[in-house]
């Protein structure tokens, strides 16, 4: 676990404001475009930076690019997220606080990422400056991260570009514990705005009431995925296909849970749902 604990004091911890954009709202159907952190301490400020545009190997969706202004050509050429992805978790090292404005959402897509990767996912904290705003803001009308951003008088501006967002995030947090008096980094914990990044509440609980062959199918994956075997499935998708397949990893994301392997049909990476497998044979 992170070397921070709840006595520690904010001065004492270094924080990683960070933010996504993407092509959709889906974690499973959709892909990383822009990752971005901004790591600073609580007393000095900015310390360093980091921001990738990630080709998500898929089209861009028009009314997507509406919002963020990520386009096809703007990503087309960059690293995919397969070369982003380690890269950042090296940058946040092992004993950063992690910040997100409703991070759930961020936090999501990375934890889905990771897992198509085979990586292990980080322990350390995040703090979601969503939770935070409700709790220092309550006349809040809205606690999107603009309005925070606008009420608070802060700089404003630039809003859904992931680097934009974690300079809006970072200040946000300084402020708003700032106004509340929060020394230690237990008051945080206190009001509920404290999770970590490998936390899932619900993976368990969906294993659990998988039906018992959709359990022996996660089973037989795993073992492929130990083993990195080929195997040989029937998957009962848009219609009843058989195909063969490198399974990658198991994914857990709202309230299902996903078989990513690399489809020697397609010659490309696929996502299924598990207990849409009908059958398995080969491992």
């Amino acid at each position: 676990m992170p070397k921070v604990t709840y006595n520690s004091n904010l001065n004492d911890i270094t924080f990683v404001a960070f933010d996504v954009e993407t092509t959709g709202l889906s974690p499973v159907a959709n892909r990383l475009v822009e990752l971005s952190g901004v790591k600073f301490s609580y007393d000095n400020g900015k310390v360093e930076t980091f921001s990738e545009l990630i080709d998500p190997e898929m089209p861009i969706p028009r009314e997507v690019t509406n919002i963020h202004g990520i386009t096809d050509r703007m990503v087309r050429g960059k690293p995919n997220a397969a070369a982003v992805i380690p890269k950042f978790l090296s940058f946040i090292g092992a004993d950063s606080v992690l910040i997100a404005h409703n991070a759930p959402f961020d936090l999501e897509f990375m934890r889905v990422n990771i897992a198509r990767l085979g990586l292990v996912c980080p322990e350390n904290y995040v703090v979601d400056t969503l939770v935070l705003s409700r709790e220092v803001l309550p006349e809040a009308p809205r606690h999107q991260l603009k309005t925070v951003v606008e009420m608070l008088e802060l700089p404003s501006g630039g809003y859904h570009r992931a680097l934009a967002d974690s300079e809006h995030v970072k200040e946000v947090f300084r402020l708003l514990t700032a106004r509340s008096h929060f020394p230690c980094f237990e008051n945080l914990c206190a009001i509920g705005a404290v999770t970590t990044f490998n936390f899932d509440q619900f993976a368990e609980q969906v294993a659990d009431a998988l039906p018992e062959a959709a359990k022996k199918t996660m089973e037989k994956i795993q073992k492929a995925i130990d083993s990195k075997l080929v195997v040989e499935i029937t998957y009962n998708g848009a219609v009843v296909s058989r195909r063969k397949v490198q399974p990658i990893s198991l994914i857990h994301s709202r309230g299902q849970i996903y078989l990513t392997a690399f489809c020697k049909m397609a010659r490309a990476e696929r996502t299924f749902r598990i207990d849409r497998i009908e059958s398995l044979s080969g491992c």
